[in-house]
């Protein structure tokens, strides 16, 4: 007999891994030293304190495609 368990999906807003948001701002931080319009109101020039602010407020147009299949968990430790 197959029991269906509840599955408890995030879809937004989530908590980013410290790796996609780095590669979030660091994206969004080269757009906008390369010109890209600024999408919100600042008085900071740095482009990487620019796209700090805008992460912050939610407002950069970057999404994350999650894979579920890509990390691989190793059942015996003593293959190493």
């Amino acid at each position: 007999m197959i029991t269906s368990a509840k599955v408890r999906r995030i879809t937004f807003p989530f908590d980013y891994t410290r790796f996609e948001k780095a590669r979030i701002i660091g994206a969004r931080a080269l757009q906008i030293a390369m010109g890209a319009p600024v999408l919100i109101e600042t008085d900071k020039k740095d482009p990487l304190e620019i796209a700090r602010e805008e992460f912050e407020k939610g407002v950069i147009p970057i999404t994350v495609k999650r894979r579920r299949s890509s990390f691989v968990w190793l059942e015996r430790h003593d293959l190493f």
